[in-house]
Protein backbone atom coordinates (compact mmCIF):
# COMPACT_ATOMS: atom_id res chain seq x y z
CA UNK A 1 0.00 0.00 0.00
CA UNK A 2 1.43 3.31 -1.03
CA UNK A 3 2.65 5.67 1.71
CA UNK A 4 3.89 8.78 -0.09
CA UNK A 5 1.97 11.13 2.19
CA UNK A 6 2.21 9.31 5.49
CA UNK A 7 2.67 12.56 7.38
CA UNK A 8 -1.07 13.21 7.20
CA UNK A 9 -2.13 16.49 8.71
CA UNK A 10 1.44 17.79 8.71
CA UNK A 11 1.24 17.71 4.91
CA UNK A 12 -1.54 20.29 5.01
CA UNK A 13 0.69 22.81 6.75
CA UNK A 14 3.64 22.01 4.52
CA UNK A 15 1.49 22.43 1.42
CA UNK A 16 0.12 25.69 2.75
CA UNK A 17 3.64 27.00 3.34
CA UNK A 18 4.63 26.06 -0.18
CA UNK A 19 1.59 27.80 -1.61
CA UNK A 20 2.16 31.05 0.23
CA UNK A 21 5.93 31.18 0.05
CA UNK A 22 6.68 29.81 -3.40
CA UNK A 23 8.50 32.36 -5.55
CA UNK A 24 10.56 32.30 -8.68
CA UNK A 25 10.03 30.91 -12.14
CA UNK A 26 8.22 27.60 -11.77
CA UNK A 27 8.25 25.61 -14.98
CA UNK A 28 6.26 22.36 -14.97
CA UNK A 29 8.10 19.23 -16.00
CA UNK A 30 6.83 16.69 -18.52
CA UNK A 31 5.55 14.64 -15.58
CA UNK A 32 3.62 17.65 -14.24
CA UNK A 33 2.07 18.25 -17.65
CA UNK A 34 1.18 14.58 -18.10
CA UNK A 35 -0.76 14.37 -14.84
CA UNK A 36 -2.01 17.96 -14.58
CA UNK A 37 -5.71 17.10 -14.87
CA UNK A 38 -5.42 13.96 -12.72
CA UNK A 39 -3.52 15.14 -9.64
CA UNK A 40 -5.03 14.29 -6.28
CA UNK A 41 -5.73 17.42 -4.25
CA UNK A 42 -4.40 16.33 -0.88
CA UNK A 43 -4.84 19.72 0.79
CA UNK A 44 -8.50 19.95 -0.26
CA UNK A 45 -9.08 16.38 0.92
CA UNK A 46 -7.56 17.10 4.35
CA UNK A 47 -9.47 20.34 4.77
CA UNK A 48 -12.76 18.67 3.89
CA UNK A 49 -12.30 15.45 5.90
CA UNK A 50 -10.19 16.25 8.95
CA UNK A 51 -12.56 18.78 10.63
CA UNK A 52 -15.67 16.80 9.64
CA UNK A 53 -14.18 13.61 11.02
CA UNK A 54 -13.28 15.07 14.38
CA UNK A 55 -16.53 16.99 14.82
CA UNK A 56 -18.36 13.74 14.20
CA UNK A 57 -16.11 11.90 16.65
CA UNK A 58 -16.80 14.54 19.30
CA UNK A 59 -20.53 14.05 18.83
CA UNK A 60 -20.19 10.42 19.95
CA UNK A 61 -19.05 11.70 23.36
CA UNK A 62 -22.19 13.75 24.02
CA UNK A 63 -23.85 12.39 27.19
CA UNK A 64 -27.35 12.32 25.68
CA UNK A 65 -26.26 10.38 22.62
CA UNK A 66 -26.85 6.68 23.13
CA UNK A 67 -24.37 4.22 21.71
CA UNK A 68 -25.53 0.83 20.38
CA UNK A 69 -24.38 -2.32 22.12
CA UNK A 70 -21.17 -3.79 20.75
CA UNK A 71 -22.97 -6.75 19.16
CA UNK A 72 -25.22 -4.36 17.26
CA UNK A 73 -22.24 -2.31 16.17
CA UNK A 74 -20.47 -5.37 14.84
CA UNK A 75 -23.59 -6.40 12.90
CA UNK A 76 -23.73 -2.92 11.40
CA UNK A 77 -20.09 -3.17 10.25
CA UNK A 78 -20.72 -6.55 8.66
CA UNK A 79 -23.86 -5.23 6.98
CA UNK A 80 -21.88 -2.39 5.41
CA UNK A 81 -19.51 -4.71 3.58
CA UNK A 82 -22.26 -7.19 2.70
CA UNK A 83 -24.18 -4.34 1.10
CA UNK A 84 -21.30 -3.68 -1.26
CA UNK A 85 -21.55 -7.21 -2.63
CA UNK A 86 -25.29 -6.63 -3.12
CA UNK A 87 -24.56 -3.32 -4.83
CA UNK A 88 -22.02 -4.96 -7.15
CA UNK A 89 -24.49 -7.68 -8.11
CA UNK A 90 -27.15 -5.11 -9.01
CA UNK A 91 -24.67 -3.03 -11.02
CA UNK A 92 -23.50 -6.13 -12.93
CA UNK A 93 -27.09 -7.08 -13.69
CA UNK A 94 -27.85 -3.68 -15.17
CA UNK A 95 -24.51 -3.49 -17.03
CA UNK A 96 -24.94 -6.98 -18.52
CA UNK A 97 -28.22 -6.07 -20.18
CA UNK A 98 -26.79 -2.75 -21.37
CA UNK A 99 -23.73 -4.48 -22.90
CA UNK A 100 -25.66 -7.27 -24.62
CA UNK A 101 -28.48 -5.02 -25.83
CA UNK A 102 -31.10 -7.14 -24.06
CA UNK A 103 -34.01 -5.01 -23.05
CA UNK A 104 -35.39 -5.07 -19.55
CA UNK A 105 -39.04 -4.35 -19.04
CA UNK A 106 -39.65 -0.90 -17.60
CA UNK A 107 -40.87 -2.56 -14.41
CA UNK A 108 -37.70 -4.68 -14.08
CA UNK A 109 -35.41 -1.75 -14.81
CA UNK A 110 -37.21 0.48 -12.33
CA UNK A 111 -37.06 -2.24 -9.65
CA UNK A 112 -33.31 -2.79 -10.13
CA UNK A 113 -32.55 0.94 -10.24
CA UNK A 114 -34.59 1.58 -7.10
CA UNK A 115 -32.93 -1.28 -5.26
CA UNK A 116 -29.49 -0.03 -6.28
CA UNK A 117 -30.24 3.50 -5.08
CA UNK A 118 -31.49 2.16 -1.74
CA UNK A 119 -28.37 0.06 -1.21
CA UNK A 120 -26.06 2.97 -2.04
CA UNK A 121 -27.97 5.29 0.30
CA UNK A 122 -27.90 2.77 3.13
CA UNK A 123 -24.13 2.35 2.79
CA UNK A 124 -23.66 6.11 2.70
CA UNK A 125 -25.79 6.64 5.80
CA UNK A 126 -24.05 4.03 7.97
CA UNK A 127 -20.48 4.61 6.75
CA UNK A 128 -19.52 7.14 9.49
CA UNK A 129 -20.66 4.73 12.20
CA UNK A 130 -18.81 1.83 10.56
CA UNK A 131 -15.61 3.88 10.36
CA UNK A 132 -15.88 4.59 14.08
CA UNK A 133 -16.52 0.89 14.80
CA UNK A 134 -13.44 -0.22 12.85
CA UNK A 135 -11.32 2.44 14.54
CA UNK A 136 -12.57 1.35 17.98
CA UNK A 137 -11.79 -2.31 17.36
CA UNK A 138 -8.26 -1.55 16.14
CA UNK A 139 -7.76 0.75 19.12
CA UNK A 140 -8.91 -1.98 21.52
CA UNK A 141 -6.24 -4.34 20.17
CA UNK A 142 -3.60 -1.61 20.46
CA UNK A 143 -4.57 -0.94 24.08
CA UNK A 144 -4.29 -4.65 24.81
CA UNK A 145 -0.75 -4.60 23.43
CA UNK A 146 0.31 -1.63 25.56
CA UNK A 147 0.08 1.23 23.06
CA UNK A 148 -2.20 3.44 25.13
CA UNK A 149 -0.64 6.78 25.94
CA UNK A 150 -2.53 8.22 28.91
CA UNK A 151 -6.01 7.46 30.22
CA UNK A 152 -6.35 4.71 27.63
CA UNK A 153 -5.79 7.14 24.74
CA UNK A 154 -3.98 5.96 21.61
CA UNK A 155 -1.64 8.53 20.06
CA UNK A 156 -2.01 9.30 17.32
CA UNK A 157 -5.68 8.27 17.43
CA UNK A 158 -6.78 5.64 14.95
CA UNK A 159 -8.58 7.65 12.29
CA UNK A 160 -9.70 6.48 8.87
CA UNK A 161 -12.18 7.12 6.07
CA UNK A 162 -13.71 4.32 4.02
CA UNK A 163 -13.46 5.57 0.45
CA UNK A 164 -11.82 4.98 -2.91
CA UNK A 165 -8.15 5.76 -2.33
CA UNK A 166 -6.13 7.66 -4.92
CA UNK A 167 -4.14 5.97 -7.63
CA UNK A 168 -0.41 6.62 -7.84
CA UNK A 169 1.99 7.38 -10.68
CA UNK A 170 5.21 5.48 -10.00
CA UNK A 171 8.43 6.45 -11.78
CA UNK A 172 11.63 4.45 -12.05
CA UNK A 173 14.82 4.74 -14.06
CA UNK A 174 14.92 2.39 -17.03
CA UNK A 175 18.49 1.14 -16.59
CA UNK A 176 17.87 -0.06 -13.02
CA UNK A 177 14.95 -0.64 -10.70
CA UNK A 178 14.65 2.31 -8.36
CA UNK A 179 11.69 4.23 -6.91
CA UNK A 180 12.49 7.59 -8.48
CA UNK A 181 9.26 9.50 -7.76
CA UNK A 182 5.61 8.98 -6.87
CA UNK A 183 2.65 11.25 -7.55
CA UNK A 184 -0.84 10.77 -6.11
CA UNK A 185 -3.59 10.84 -8.74
CA UNK A 186 -7.37 10.74 -8.53
CA UNK A 187 -9.08 7.35 -8.26
CA UNK A 188 -10.90 5.75 -11.16
CA UNK A 189 -8.47 6.50 -14.00
CA UNK A 190 -9.29 4.29 -17.00
CA UNK A 191 -6.85 1.88 -18.61
CA UNK A 192 -6.57 4.05 -21.72
CA UNK A 193 -5.82 7.14 -19.65
CA UNK A 194 -3.21 5.25 -17.65
CA UNK A 195 -1.51 4.09 -20.82
CA UNK A 196 -1.50 7.63 -22.21
CA UNK A 197 0.11 9.07 -19.05
CA UNK A 198 2.74 6.32 -18.94
CA UNK A 199 3.59 6.66 -22.61
CA UNK A 200 3.93 10.44 -22.38
CA UNK A 201 6.33 10.20 -19.42
CA UNK A 202 8.27 7.42 -21.16
CA UNK A 203 8.73 9.42 -24.37
CA UNK A 204 9.50 12.80 -22.82
CA UNK A 205 11.43 11.81 -19.67
CA UNK A 206 12.83 8.38 -20.65
CA UNK A 207 11.45 6.97 -17.41
CA UNK A 208 9.60 3.78 -16.68
CA UNK A 209 6.11 4.80 -15.52
CA UNK A 210 3.15 2.98 -14.02
CA UNK A 211 -0.24 4.25 -12.84
CA UNK A 212 -1.29 1.80 -10.15
CA UNK A 213 -4.13 1.38 -7.69
CA UNK A 214 -3.58 1.59 -3.94
CA UNK A 215 -5.31 -0.22 -1.09
CA UNK A 216 -4.99 2.75 1.24
CA UNK A 217 -3.05 5.94 1.85
CA UNK A 218 -1.75 7.22 5.19
CA UNK A 219 -3.19 10.71 5.03
CA UNK A 220 -4.78 11.77 8.29
CA UNK A 221 -7.46 10.49 8.46
CA UNK A 222 -6.13 7.63 6.38
CA UNK A 223 -8.02 6.45 3.30
CA UNK A 224 -8.93 2.76 3.31
CA UNK A 225 -10.27 1.01 0.22
CA UNK A 226 -14.01 0.96 0.59
CA UNK A 227 -15.34 -1.89 -1.61
CA UNK A 228 -13.44 -4.64 0.19
CA UNK A 229 -14.25 -6.58 3.37
CA UNK A 230 -14.34 -6.05 7.11
CA UNK A 231 -11.09 -7.98 7.45
CA UNK A 232 -9.41 -5.84 4.80
CA UNK A 233 -10.57 -2.63 6.50
CA UNK A 234 -9.16 -3.81 9.85
CA UNK A 235 -5.80 -4.88 8.42
CA UNK A 236 -5.32 -1.81 6.21
CA UNK A 237 -6.62 0.52 8.90
CA UNK A 238 -4.01 -0.90 11.29
CA UNK A 239 -1.33 -0.68 8.58
CA UNK A 240 -2.06 3.01 8.00
CA UNK A 241 -2.11 3.76 11.74
CA UNK A 242 1.33 2.20 12.06
CA UNK A 243 2.64 4.70 9.51
CA UNK A 244 1.11 7.50 11.59
CA UNK A 245 2.72 6.11 14.74
CA UNK A 246 6.11 5.58 13.07
CA UNK A 247 6.10 9.13 11.70
CA UNK A 248 7.10 10.35 15.16
CA UNK A 249 9.98 7.86 15.40
CA UNK A 250 13.30 7.32 13.58
CA UNK A 251 12.05 4.52 11.32
CA UNK A 252 9.15 6.53 9.92
CA UNK A 253 11.19 9.71 9.65
CA UNK A 254 13.70 7.85 7.49
CA UNK A 255 11.03 6.53 5.10
CA UNK A 256 12.39 8.35 2.05
CA UNK A 257 16.08 8.10 2.92
CA UNK A 258 16.55 5.10 0.64
CA UNK A 259 14.69 2.30 -1.12
CA UNK A 260 15.78 -0.02 1.70
CA UNK A 261 14.25 2.24 4.37
CA UNK A 262 11.02 2.46 2.38
CA UNK A 263 10.89 -1.33 2.20
CA UNK A 264 11.65 -1.63 5.91
CA UNK A 265 8.82 0.79 6.80
CA UNK A 266 6.29 -0.87 4.54
CA UNK A 267 7.13 -4.39 5.65
CA UNK A 268 6.95 -3.50 9.35
CA UNK A 269 3.53 -1.92 8.76
CA UNK A 270 2.39 -4.93 6.73
CA UNK A 271 3.43 -7.61 9.21
CA UNK A 272 2.21 -5.77 12.32
CA UNK A 273 -0.91 -4.52 10.52
CA UNK A 274 -1.86 -8.08 9.64
CA UNK A 275 -1.36 -9.19 13.24
CA UNK A 276 -3.46 -6.34 14.64
CA UNK A 277 -6.17 -6.67 11.99
CA UNK A 278 -6.39 -10.44 12.41
CA UNK A 279 -6.81 -10.07 16.17
CA UNK A 280 -9.49 -7.40 15.72
CA UNK A 281 -11.41 -9.68 13.32
CA UNK A 282 -11.19 -12.53 15.83
CA UNK A 283 -12.54 -10.27 18.59
CA UNK A 284 -15.40 -9.07 16.40
CA UNK A 285 -16.48 -12.24 14.64
CA UNK A 286 -14.73 -15.20 16.25
CA UNK A 287 -13.08 -15.88 12.89
CA UNK A 288 -9.44 -16.88 13.20
CA UNK A 289 -7.15 -16.07 10.27
CA UNK A 290 -4.67 -18.77 9.31
CA UNK A 291 -1.54 -17.22 7.84
CA UNK A 292 0.66 -20.30 8.11
CA UNK A 293 2.43 -20.88 4.79
CA UNK A 294 1.41 -23.85 2.69
CA UNK A 295 4.04 -26.56 2.72
CA UNK A 296 5.49 -27.65 -0.64
CA UNK A 297 3.88 -31.04 -0.15
CA UNK A 298 0.46 -29.37 -0.09
CA UNK A 299 0.93 -27.84 -3.53
CA UNK A 300 0.16 -29.42 -6.86
CA UNK A 301 3.59 -29.70 -8.55
CA UNK A 302 1.93 -29.13 -11.93
CA UNK A 303 0.08 -25.98 -10.84
CA UNK A 304 1.31 -22.54 -11.88
CA UNK A 305 3.18 -20.88 -9.00
CA UNK A 306 2.59 -17.13 -9.24
CA UNK A 307 5.08 -16.21 -6.53
CA UNK A 308 7.83 -18.27 -8.10
CA UNK A 309 7.08 -16.94 -11.59
CA UNK A 310 7.19 -13.34 -10.39
CA UNK A 311 10.42 -13.89 -8.48
CA UNK A 312 12.05 -15.47 -11.54
CA UNK A 313 10.90 -12.49 -13.60
CA UNK A 314 12.39 -10.01 -11.17
CA UNK A 315 15.72 -11.82 -10.92
CA UNK A 316 16.12 -12.22 -14.68
CA UNK A 317 15.15 -8.58 -15.25
CA UNK A 318 17.81 -7.49 -12.77
CA UNK A 319 20.41 -9.57 -14.66
CA UNK A 320 19.49 -8.04 -18.02
CA UNK A 321 19.55 -4.48 -16.67
CA UNK A 322 22.91 -5.07 -15.01
CA UNK A 323 24.23 -6.14 -18.42
CA UNK A 324 22.87 -2.91 -19.94
CA UNK A 325 20.20 -4.72 -22.01
CA UNK A 326 17.34 -2.33 -21.29
CA UNK A 327 15.14 -3.02 -24.32
CA UNK A 328 15.66 -6.77 -23.93
CA UNK A 329 14.66 -6.55 -20.27
CA UNK A 330 11.51 -4.63 -21.15
CA UNK A 331 10.57 -7.14 -23.85
CA UNK A 332 11.20 -9.97 -21.39
CA UNK A 333 8.94 -8.39 -18.74
CA UNK A 334 6.10 -8.08 -21.25
CA UNK A 335 6.59 -11.69 -22.33
CA UNK A 336 6.41 -12.82 -18.70
CA UNK A 337 3.36 -10.65 -18.07
CA UNK A 338 1.50 -12.45 -20.83
CA UNK A 339 2.49 -15.81 -19.37
CA UNK A 340 1.19 -14.77 -15.95
CA UNK A 341 -2.06 -13.43 -17.44
CA UNK A 342 -2.54 -16.67 -19.38
CA UNK A 343 -2.40 -18.49 -16.05
CA UNK A 344 -5.20 -16.46 -14.52
CA UNK A 345 -3.38 -13.52 -12.85
CA UNK A 346 -4.29 -10.26 -14.54
CA UNK A 347 -1.55 -7.64 -14.45
CA UNK A 348 -1.91 -4.68 -16.79
CA UNK A 349 1.78 -3.88 -17.04
CA UNK A 350 5.10 -5.16 -15.68
CA UNK A 351 8.04 -2.80 -16.02
CA UNK A 352 10.80 -1.28 -13.90
CA UNK A 353 8.28 0.99 -12.14
CA UNK A 354 6.11 -2.03 -11.30
CA UNK A 355 9.00 -3.73 -9.50
CA UNK A 356 10.10 -0.47 -7.86
CA UNK A 357 6.62 0.02 -6.39
CA UNK A 358 5.59 -3.52 -5.47
CA UNK A 359 9.14 -4.44 -4.50
CA UNK A 360 8.88 -1.92 -1.65
CA UNK A 361 6.76 -4.51 0.16
CA UNK A 362 9.02 -7.40 1.07
CA UNK A 363 6.03 -9.76 1.38
CA UNK A 364 5.15 -9.10 -2.28
CA UNK A 365 6.28 -11.61 -4.94
CA UNK A 366 7.81 -8.68 -6.85
CA UNK A 367 10.35 -8.17 -4.05
CA UNK A 368 13.71 -9.86 -3.67
CA UNK A 369 14.47 -8.22 -0.34
CA UNK A 370 15.33 -10.43 2.67
CA UNK A 371 13.67 -7.92 5.02
CA UNK A 372 10.47 -9.90 5.48
CA UNK A 373 12.23 -13.02 6.73
CA UNK A 374 14.50 -10.93 8.95
CA UNK A 375 11.57 -9.05 10.49
CA UNK A 376 9.60 -12.25 11.03
CA UNK A 377 12.58 -13.73 12.86
CA UNK A 378 12.97 -10.59 14.97
CA UNK A 379 9.24 -10.70 15.76
CA UNK A 380 9.64 -14.27 17.04
CA UNK A 381 12.59 -13.32 19.20
CA UNK A 382 11.04 -10.23 20.77
CA UNK A 383 8.06 -12.20 21.99
CA UNK A 384 5.47 -9.39 22.04
CA UNK A 385 4.11 -7.07 19.41
CA UNK A 386 4.81 -4.01 21.56
CA UNK A 387 8.45 -4.99 22.12
CA UNK A 388 8.89 -5.70 18.41
CA UNK A 389 7.42 -2.39 17.25
CA UNK A 390 9.19 -0.28 19.86
CA UNK A 391 12.47 -1.88 18.81
CA UNK A 392 12.11 -1.50 15.04
CA UNK A 393 10.80 2.05 15.49
CA UNK A 394 14.30 3.04 16.64
CA UNK A 395 15.92 1.87 13.39
CA UNK A 396 17.35 4.80 11.44
CA UNK A 397 19.27 2.88 8.77
CA UNK A 398 18.82 -0.48 6.98
CA UNK A 399 21.77 -2.11 8.76
CA UNK A 400 20.02 -1.69 12.12
CA UNK A 401 17.83 -4.72 11.36
CA UNK A 402 20.58 -7.33 10.80
CA UNK A 403 22.58 -5.82 13.65
CA UNK A 404 19.60 -6.18 15.96
CA UNK A 405 19.21 -9.81 14.93
CA UNK A 406 22.91 -10.44 15.54
CA UNK A 407 22.54 -9.02 19.06
CA UNK A 408 19.44 -11.09 19.76
CA UNK A 409 20.54 -14.75 19.90
CA UNK A 410 18.03 -17.27 18.66
CA UNK A 411 18.52 -19.24 21.89
CA UNK A 412 16.77 -16.39 23.70
CA UNK A 413 13.80 -16.43 21.38
CA UNK A 414 10.32 -16.44 22.85
CA UNK A 415 7.26 -17.93 21.18
CA UNK A 416 5.05 -15.55 19.25
CA UNK A 417 1.61 -15.32 20.85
Amino acid sequence: MFRAFRSGLVAVFIAALVLVSGQGDYRPSAVDRAVYSYEYDLVAWELSHFPDKWLRQASFLLPWRSKPERDQRILLAREYFDLFREQSALERHLAFHADTGDELSSKEEKSLTTALAEVRERRRSIRPAVEEIVESEISAVLVKHGFEWRFGIIFPPVDMVLSSPPTVLVLSARDHIHLHQTVLLVPGISHNERNRIEEKVFRQENLSALVENTGGVATYPSVVYDPASLHHALVVGAHEWLHHWLFFRPLGQGYWDSQEMTTLNETVATLAGQEIGDQALLAMTGQKVDRSPRLPADRDPEAFDFRQAMRETRLRTEELLTEGKIEEAEAYMEQRRRLIVDNGYFIRKINQAYFAFHGSYAHNPASISPVREQLEELRRRTGSLEAFLRLVATFSKPSDLPESLANSPASHALPTP
